[in-house]
């Protein structure tokens, strides 16, 4: 009796010895820092730089007068109706035609190819950012000429056809028509 008694306090005080290591919790293999997003803001300021200085050096030689829109493309009018017609407007579907040209002038696509398009204008896909903004600068029949940076037409992933990853591009575009939603 005396031995199962010795027996039994002996794995009791080893089981208590076992329960007092305290309990790490596990680390990550690998820590996630702001470093590669602070890196990837930077590569990003420094492109969109470089593509609006490109498109700046391209237009000062030009006739025509650009503006810089708060979207962040340049763009003027080629043709203007400043006395009747309306811009469209949240919803409203628009019909209109373009084409894209590269920045050295090189065709991309024909406006026949893409063109005529309708669609509702912020509610869609297929409309990119800079396409929808310079649509609800013009009324019908009104054209203008757009010199889109990347971040405004297709970005990072390009149109997976021929507009490649961060391409800017000029667009030659026509607004045929308006339907106004109610």
């Amino acid at each position: 009796m005396l031995l199962f008694k010795t027996f039994l306090t002996g794995i009791l005080l080893v089981s208590l010895q076992g329960c007092s290591k305290k309990v790490e919790a596990r680390r990550p293999i690998t820590a996630t820092t702001g470093s590669s997003i602070q890196q990837s803001i930077e590569k990003n300021k420094k492109l969109n730089a470089a593509e609006e200085n490109a498109i700046e050096n391209i237009i000062k030689d030009l006739d025509e007068k650009f503006e810089r829109s708060a979207n962040g493309f340049y763009y003027t009018f080629v043709k203007k109706d400043s006395i009747v017609g309306v811009h469209p407007k949240f919803g409203d579907r628009v019909t209109f035609e373009y084409d894209v040209v590269s920045l050295n002038g090189d065709t991309i696509y024909k406006k026949e190819e893409l063109s005529p398009i309708t669609k509702s204008l912020d509610q869609e896909y297929g409309i990119f950012k800079g396409m929808r903004a310079a649509l609800k600068l013009m009324k019908t029949g009104e054209e203008l000429i757009v010199f889109f940076p990347s971040y405004t037409a297709y970005g990072y992933y390009g149109d997976n056809n021929r507009i490649g990853a961060n391409t800017p591009f000029k667009s030659r575009v026509r607004l045929l028509g308006i339907t106004v939603e109610k």
